[in-house]
């Protein structure tokens, strides 16, 4: 059976981030690219992407979107032929974490969410990338086709989702972990970790922050095809 790629998007992000990728694989894999609906709940997420998607899935997931490739997973193990996180890990959120989600999206149903994206903008992209301006510009496109209203769910969903490190770690397919030189978001020592305890193939790319799908397209694509191959 033919796996079907299935490329889950971020915060801040629309399944637009993923186009390079899937343009530069186009040739190899089959693919979806869903959007999300503005609900807390992640496991509704999941269940409303797998309404779109056949079995023999391969789930990758880039941040928050990895959290809804967790889920998929531990909703229909079988169904799923690999999976790849990139920039993401399964671990749930501490307190700490879950009371700056809160107030994240609070300042979202406030009317404050283009100052919330502008104020992490330097947080999420390599140091080096932020002068480029089809970075920026995308970046810009992305967060107004996302919106307050997805923004300040996901941000719940985020903060309520379970630890799924053990539905990792007993998923006996592929499984590949991704993460960018500098990732100020999530740990690149934490995702090397992770992948070591799940037994994860691993790869770290250059020249990228959080933002990795977008900042190293190419790579990125030419790293999950080589993974995709041995699938």
């Amino acid at each position: 059976m033919t796996a079907h790629w299935v490329f889950l998007h971020g915060i801040n992000n629309t399944p637009r981030v993923w186009a390079p990728i899937i343009q530069s694989m186009a040739m190899t894999v089959r693919s979806l690219s869903p959007e999300y609906p503005p609900t807390t709940d992640i496991d509704a997420i999941a269940r409303l992407v797998w309404d779109q998607c056949p079995d023999n899935a391969v789930l990758v997931g880039h941040s928050f979107g990895g959290y809804v490739a967790l889920a998929m997973l531990a909703q229909r193990p079988a169904a799923v032929a690999g999976i790849a996180l990139v920039n993401s890990h399964a671990r749930a959120d501490t307190a700490a974490a879950q009371a700056i989600r809160e107030q994240s999206a609070q300042a979202a149903d406030a009317g404050k969410y283009s100052q919330l994206v502008e104020a992490v903008t330097k947080t999420v992209y390599h140091p080096d990338n932020l002068s480029k301006g089809h970075l920026m510009r995308s970046r810009k496109a992305e967060a107004i086709g996302y919106g307050a209203a997805r923004f300040a769910a996901h941000q719940r969903a985020c903060a309520r989702r379970p630890d799924r490190e053990a539905v990792l770690r007993q998923f006996t397919g592929a499984k590949l972990v991704v993460t960018s030189e500098i990732d100020l978001v999530i740990d690149p020592a934490e995702q090397r970790s992770l992948a070591q305890r799940c037994g994860a193939a691993f790869h770290s790319i250059g020249g990228a922050g959080h933002m990795l799908p977008a900042e190293q397209s190419q790579r990125l694509a030419d790293h999950l095809t080589a993974w995709g191959c041995a699938l």
